[in-house]
């Protein structure tokens, strides 16, 4: 059974016999008969005569008890297999291999070392060992018998950080979102569908719709745009006026109203960023002038957009709803509805941080900007294994998208006297038109004081 995800593809299935037939495995049917080895890290095979094996595996389930007796399991996957195993070393040098073996077993196993058992009805397989015991008796001179335990060697950590770190410039932002959009729409109807309270549904989506129209309001746009962008809004209030209160129907409409504000914005910033390049392509000093006043209160008013609506999105980290819960109906309803809040503000807030232009952004900036990602992140219940995954991956494909564009760290210089503009430029190494963002001067000034320059 193979296992895949962002950063994981392991295969759990065993290894295939030498035969489908016992007595070739064996090697009955050849001079030779086949015999078990067991070879550490490194190491050489070690023979042993084959006795026994156990084979242990599972899978690993949550079994959740509720009140008046009626319990839930859930599927978490597949148990690690263990491999008991009992064999003998018999013969006149019986002594000699078993200090071979013992010195063998020592070696040091683990998931990115592991030795190889090699077994006749069972093939080959890396294996990683637990415990081992040598028995003798003196009635059974010559002999001796062993009695290993072993774990299947696994995906180790070295692995799935070397994958992680491989699938970060696989893994865009737009395709983790869409991960995380499917598995908070799932994890909502899942959680709410065992124990949902209908009236604390539909105010708690009227809630978080008012919420969503709160971003809106402070957003500005053209009027199609703004139209859009609160259709979609309007769209679930609609839902709970025509009583439907159907958990994965209504937040389907919310992760949709929610997601809307993020493609309005951003269509919104592309299309001034276009206006202004039309009217920048000019050879008319006049025209050029009259450009740049363009294309800097176009990009003035779009990075208000982002930065107005991501900040509401980041401050989802303490959202609660401001309705009483008294039953346990009702209590789970609305956490469900807050998790699910928070999970699709981490989104979009992840989609509009990575859209951030660098140009207009500074290292300081982006580290508080990130560091409110992080807190929202945290304030996620991430019990479903669907979206803990996807919210995973949505933070390492946003933290790629950040790590590939070039932010400066901001540093601050005191100038003692005052100096122009152009000459400070030259002495900091930063661009004059960097300065005059950062610390509100104009080149009629002379500057004294502290400077903060990137």
């Amino acid at each position: 059974m193979s296992t895949s995800g962002a950063a994981l593809n392991f295969d759990s299935s065993m290894p295939r016999a030498y035969s489908d037939s016992w007595r070739e495995a064996y090697g009955q049917t050849a001079d030779t008969p086949r015999f078990s080895s067991y070879q550490s890290p490194d190491g050489n095979p070690v023979r042993f005569v084959f006795d026994s094996i156990s084979l242990g595996g599972g899978q690993n389930v949550d079994t959740a008890e509720y009140p008046y007796g009626f319990w839930s399991n859930t599927q978490l996957g597949e148990k690690a297999h263990t491999v008991k195993l009992k064999g003998h070393l018999i013969g006149e040098n019986y002594i000699k291999e078993r200090s071979e073996i013992i010195a063998a077993l020592q070696v040091a196993t683990d998931d990115d070392s592991p030795a190889t058992l090699d077994l006749p009805l069972w093939g080959r397989f890396k294996v990683v060992v637990q415990t081992w015991n040598v028995d003798e008796d003196k009635s059974g001179t010559g002999s001796c018998d062993l009695s290993i335990d072993f774990v299947r060697a696994g995906y180790s950590d070295t692995q799935r950080s070397e994958a992680a770190t491989g699938n970060l410039t696989d893994v865009n932002v737009g395709g983790a979102v869409s991960n995380l959009k499917k598995a908070a729409v799932s994890a909502f109807a899942s959680a709410v569908e065992k124990s949902k309270d209908i009236s604390m549904l539909a105010q708690g989506f009227s809630k978080i719709s008012e919420k969503l129209a709160a971003i809106v309001g402070r957003v500005q746009g053209a009027a199609r745009i703004m139209n859009d962008m609160t259709n979609k809004i309007n769209g679930i209030t609609n839902l709970i006026a025509q009583g439907i209160r159907s958990p994965k129907e209504l937040a389907q409409a919310f992760i949709s109203a929610c997601f809307g504000i993020v493609a309005g914005i951003m269509e919104i910033k592309n299309a001034a960023a276009e206006t202004a390049s039309y009217f920048m392509d000019g050879d008319n000093d006049d025209e050029s002038s009259g450009a740049q006043n363009e294309g800097t209160v176009s990009e003035q008013f779009t990075r208000r957009n982002e930065r107005n609506a991501m900040m509401n999105f980041l401050t989802a980290a303490n959202y609660t709803l401001n309705e009483e819960a008294v039953t346990e109906q009702q209590l789970n309803t609305k956490t469900a509805m807050e998790n699910l809040y928070k999970t699709a503000a981490f989104g979009a807030a992840s989609q509009l941080l990575s859209r951030l232009d660098s140009d207009t952004e500074t290292y300081g900036s982006q580290s508080g900007l990130w560091k409110l990602l992080e807190k929202l992140e945290g304030a996620i219940s991430k019990e479903d294994s669907a979206v803990f995954a996807a919210v995973e991956e949505c933070r390492i494909a946003c933290a790629e998208a950040l790590l590939s564009q070039n932010y400066d760290k901001e540093l601050t210089r005191n100038i003692r006297k005052e100096m122009p503009l152009l000459a400070l430029s030259l002495y900091l190494g930063c661009d004059a038109e960097r300065i005059r963002t950062l610390n509100s001067v104009s080149d009629s000034f002379l500057i004294k004081g502290d400077i903060v320059y990137v």
